[in-house]
Formats: structure tokens, sequence, C-alpha cells
């Protein structure tokens, strides 16, 4: 276990045992259909965050210009419907055994990439998202937007990347 990993896991440790000991880790563990029912939640969820992101990123991108950005942008709630399924998923499955998927390297790396993508989407709505409301829709975007949306398409394909590498780091807590 390399330094990184001990000093996080001693800041979260009283959490991680909170979790894996409360009555959402108990269920999860005696009832197995729990965590299989969450995996398959949490691929819908994955599905409606990543199409709405897809549609709103891609049109701030500039494609297609023809779609007006007001439009792009009604799918923003069907995204964050998404990425609330995969929160409370994220953390029943977590909650099953919560020491081991916080020793897994694959499981830090996309919990560091879901906070920066929460960053990148902060910034967007406090800085960009009324000015991009009320542009013209033929109008390209700003560099800026052009980068958050580029970014936020990134982000999320390197989280369902690393998400599925958890199974393949899963024997590596020594890592």
């Amino acid at each position: 276990m390399n330094g990184l990993t001990r000093l996080t896991l001693t800041y979260f440790t009283p959490f991680l045992h909170w979790l894996n000991d409360s009555r959402l880790g108990v269920i999860t563990r005696e009832y197995h259909y729990v965590f299989t029912a969450c995996l398959v939640l949490h691929f819908i969820g994955l599905s409606l965050l990543l199409g709405g992101m897809l549609i709103v990123d891609l049109r701030l991108l500039g494609f297609p210009r023809q779609l007006p950005i007001a439009a792009a942008m009604k799918f923003l709630p069907v995204a964050i419907i998404g990425f609330l399924i995969n929160l409370c998923t994220g953390v029943t499955m977590v909650s099953f055994d919560s020491i081991d998927y916080w020793l897994n390297p694959a499981f830090r790396v996309k919990m560091a990439l879901l906070l920066l993508s929460g960053l990148n989407a902060l910034w967007f709505t406090l800085v960009e998202h009324r000015q991009v409301l009320s542009q013209p829709s033929d109008q390209r975007t700003t560099i800026a937007v052009r980068a958050s949306a580029g970014l936020s398409l990134f982000l999320w394909f390197a989280i369902i990347f690393w998400g599925r590498m958890i199974v393949a780091f899963q024997s590596s807590a020594n890592f």
C-alpha cells in the first residue's frame, strides 16, 4: 500500500467503517439481489446521464448547429436524473465493502474524475449557463464553453472506463 493510499485510508476510515456497518451495508450484504439490482440500475442511470450529456456537450461543441442550444439544454434534467440514480446505486454498492472499494486504485481514480466532473459542471453552471442560453442558436459558443463541454465528455468516458476497471483491479488492494 503506497503512502497516499495509507493517508487517504486513515483520513476516510471512520466514514468507510460507518458506511460499511450502516443498515444499507448490512442489507446489501444480506440480500445479494440488492447488489445485482443496483448494478442494473447503475447501468440505466449511466445511460440516462451519458445520453443527456452527449446531446448537451456535443451541441455546445457545435454539433449539430441546426439544433437550438436551448433545446439541447433541456436534456440536462435527464442527465441529472441519471446522475442521481448512479449516486444512490453507487453508494449502495460501495456500502457492500467500502474498505475494499477504497483500496482499489481504479475506484479512487474514478472518484477523483467524478470530483473533477462535478467541478467542471459547477463552473459551467455558475459562469456560462445563462450566457449560453441567451445567445442566438446559430452563434458559436465561446472557447471556454467548448473546452468545458469537451472536458465533460472526456471525463464521463474516463469515469466509465475506470468504473469498468474496478473489477480488473479488485485483487490489487496492495497497489
